[in-house]
């Protein structure tokens, strides 16, 4: 069994099929977390859904006391962990949906393996699969490596977003250090192919600069050419075609 997690941002009809695409009967619960603190999130919409609506956990910024306007995904991705009933657990943005059995292709990849990632397709007219993506959805894991990992972090609500390249690094760092499995699932698909509503123009901090302090490194250009060993993921983790 698995706790699939949402992370949303005004895009109700997206989020609709996101919801729409989890196809497994091994999800023990859903759990939502709204990030829009101008429209909470109720059960209402997602009646038209039958069944998955009984699995549905939904938690807005009042819960937690945010009543501004702010980035708050990496507090929510630790706080999802923390909240998850189930030792498995799939992360997911709004905006992508399932291919057909992906989540029970993370269900048994955690079987053997502590952290799994799911391909990424971002180019809607030639449908490819990106192949260098540190994705921040359509991953998951084993509840206690994410903890070992050291967690999200949240120094990256200051920026508004970069995080996923830290997340990996470490990932990445602490896998080979302690030989661990990890999985590539070739046919866990993920269409992201929405652009995001939140305009950056509130960043207190450069990620870019952050990241670099932060591990002693001494790199030039963006970020997304960082670290070719790990975005490359076909050498460092196994793949699962099947």
């Amino acid at each position: 069994m698995i706790s699939v997690v949402i992370f949303t941002f005004r895009r109700g009809s997206r989020l609709i099929e996101c919801l729409q695409s989890l196809d497994s009967l091994g999800i023990k619960e859903i759990l939502i977390f709204n990030d829009d603190e101008t429209q909470k999130l109720d059960i209402s919409p997602f009646q038209i859904l039958g069944k998955i609506s009984n699995q549905l956990r939904i938690f807005n910024p009042s819960d937690f006391g945010f009543n501004d306007r702010a980035f708050r995904k990496p507090f929510y991705m630790n706080k999802a962990v923390e909240l998850a009933s189930s030792s498995s657990v799939l992360f997911s943005d709004d905006d992508g949906i399932f291919s057909k059995g992906s989540v029970d292709a993370h269900i048994q990849g955690l079987k053997n393996h502590v952290f799994c990632a799911g391909s990424i397709i971002r180019d809607r007219l030639l449908k490819r699969k990106s192949k260098s993506i540190l994705q921040g959805t359509n991953y998951s894991f084993q509840k206690h490596f994410f903890t070992k990992v050291g967690k999200y972090d949240e120094s990256f609500i200051q920026s508004m977003g970069g995080g996923d390249v830290d997340f990996w690094y470490r990932i990445y760092h602490y896998v080979r250090e302690n030989n661990l499995p990890v999985a590539l699932l070739m046919n866990a698909c993920q269409n992201v192919t929405v652009r995001s509503k939140r305009v950056k123009t509130d960043q207190k901090m450069d990620p870019r600069e952050y990241t670099l302090k932060k591990h002693g490194l001494n790199l030039s250009g963006p970020m997304y050419k960082w670290f070719p060993e790990i975005r490359d993921k076909q050498k460092w983790m196994t793949a699962v075609s099947s």
